[in-house]
């Protein structure tokens, strides 16, 4: 079975044949909510906020993530707080050219990078980002693809 997704411009979720409906996100706004995740939720269509940084990053709320526009270099997004330890999120930069950086929430630190630096992640690459610790400066650890 394949999932269907929608081509609008606009951040768009899918909803999965078994039944999982990830709901749609339609704006800039509902993506920075820092929703809950919804398991099996597939969001694409992201923009990484333009200029960058920890405080305005778009907030990743599928567990499935393609961000489509990094216009600048270090056009960030943002990973959610993680719920439970092993908790992962894929993140997927399917811009043209322009390497992302990706913070995580809070204190929280990826691969020991402390949050308000990031971590990049070129144009073309997948990442697993997947939750050691949780809670005030939770833990989490990147697997890149080649």
């Amino acid at each position: 079975m394949t999932a269907s997704t929608s081509t609008s411009a606009s951040p768009t979720a899918t909803k999965f044949p078994n039944g999982i409906n990830a709901g749609s996100v339609t704006t800039a706004s509902q993506i920075n909510t820092g929703a809950t995740l919804v398991p099996g939720s597939v969001v694409t269509g992201i923009t990484a906020h333009a200029g960058g940084g920890q405080g305005s990053a778009v907030v990743l709320t599928g567990e499935f993530n393609r961000v489509d526009t990094v216009t600048t270099a270090a056009d960030s997004v943002a990973l959610p707080a993680p719920s439970y330890v092993g908790q992962q999120i894929t993140v997927v930069n399917n811009a043209a050219a322009n390497t992302m950086q990706v913070f995580g929430s809070g204190t929280d630190t990826i691969n020991g990078v402390a949050t308000a630096t990031g971590v990049a992640q070129a144009a073309g690459k997948m990442a697993i980002y997947r939750a050691a610790t949780i809670g005030t400066a939770a833990a989490w650890f990147r697997l890149l693809s080649a």
